[in-house]
């Protein structure tokens, strides 16, 4: 099964170099961060076995959900594993990596540095330009090492005339950065421009091609007030540079009051570190897991009978047996990509 704008998220660790305000990492007594721990590699290898076996595809495998993937010690050895069944086996289509950029070394620089026939983009959450504000954000003083980490990424990027990764330098604007965003547009397309590498500025959807993107992005929001509040500073701050939006930044609207259909049981399953599997990274507490990657193969879950059971009632816009999802106003969101009629249907034939 593939459709498009489908991705699969699988934590490397939920482990993290920072606590940003925004993120479970900086909430105390979060249960997703009662255990913390790395993915170990032979269950990765499973997965992507269990992926070929399944005939699964995915347009996207993103090696990141509640943690820093770059800490994980055997990082260079998950991430070639996902090249190694992209390039063979046409499981994914692209590999995305996010990073804060804390953990940046010279030897992930290295790994990141390559010719593959695979596209690879590399999404450097920056979110800043003073130290002051990344530690307001991020709650901690490593600002310096970070800006110091992605410029030798940039310039090594150009002395090597690497085709990957393609570098996008992201910045999640929120009322307490947004003075910054004309300021990390001039910096880091000043950045790339100096060093020779073709860049562009987006907002919401990074566009396509290879060239390095300064993107802009709105912040998802725990509650709908507070996500109307931050889409306005969004919308605004990118009218005063000017840069348009591929879609509005709608109202929100709590999916259990608009009956939506969410495009995440189709389209995204998040795989935790310890091999749970569940429908959406919004599910953090894991309240819609499906089952165990480690026990039980993916295809016979993402393809499954809960699964299938879920689809239907979603398709129906029924959310009474997904407790996460029923106050979830995401799918009006403009970070968030949909799922048609026509999609559904293709699934109804799935195993």
């Amino acid at each position: 099964m593939h459709l498009p704008g489908s991705y699969l998220v699988l934590e490397t660790t939920n482990r993290c170099s920072v606590a940003c305000v925004h993120c479970s990492v900086g909430e105390a007594d979060h249960p997703h961060h009662d255990r913390t721990g790395f993915v170990p590699v032979p269950l990765v290898r499973k997965l992507l076995a269990d992926l070929v076996s399944a005939r699964a595809r995915f347009d996207v495998f993103i090696p990141f959900w509640l943690g820093e993937p770059l800490l994980h010690p055997d990082f260079s050895a998950i991430y070639q594993e996902a090249l190694r069944a992209a390039g063979e086996h046409g499981v994914f289509q692209r590999v995305e990596v996010h990073t804060n950029a804390t953990h940046l070394t010279a030897d992930r620089v290295k790994l990141a540095l390559n010719q593959s026939p695979v596209p690879q983009t590399w999404h450097l959450t920056l979110d800043a330009t003073t130290p002051e504000t990344w530690k307001a954000i991020k709650g901690r003083s490593v600002f310096s090492d970070v800006v110091s980490n992605v410029e030798r990424l940039v310039a090594e990027k150009a002395r090597l005339r690497a085709t990957w990764p393609r570098l996008v330098f992201q910045f999640i604007v929120s009322d307490r950065n947004v003075a910054e965003v004309p300021a990390f547009k001039a910096q880091w397309e000043s950045a790339c421009t100096r060093a020779g590498l073709p860049v562009r500025t987006a907002a919401q959807d990074v566009p396509g091609g290879t060239d390095a993107v300064v993107f802009f992005r709105q912040l998802d929001a725990p509650t709908p007030a507070e996500q109307e509040r931050q889409n306005a500073v969004f919308r605004e701050a990118m009218a005063a540079l000017g840069i348009p939006l591929p879609r509005p930044a709608q109202s929100p609207v709590a999916i259990g009051a608009n009956t939506g259909v969410c495009g995440c049981f189709w389209k995204s399953p998040v795989i935790g570190w310890d091999g749970t599997l569940t429908t959406c990274t919004r599910d953090n507490r894991l309240q819609n897991a499906l089952g165990n990657v480690a026990e039980t193969a993916f295809g016979d879950l993402w393809f499954g009978p809960t699964a299938g059971r879920w689809r239907k009632q979603v398709a129906r816009g029924d959310y009474a047996e997904l407790e996460p999802c029923k106050a979830c106003f995401i799918p009006q969101s403009s970070n968030y990509s949909g799922v048609t009629p026509a999609e559904i249907a293709s699934y109804r034939g799935s195993p």
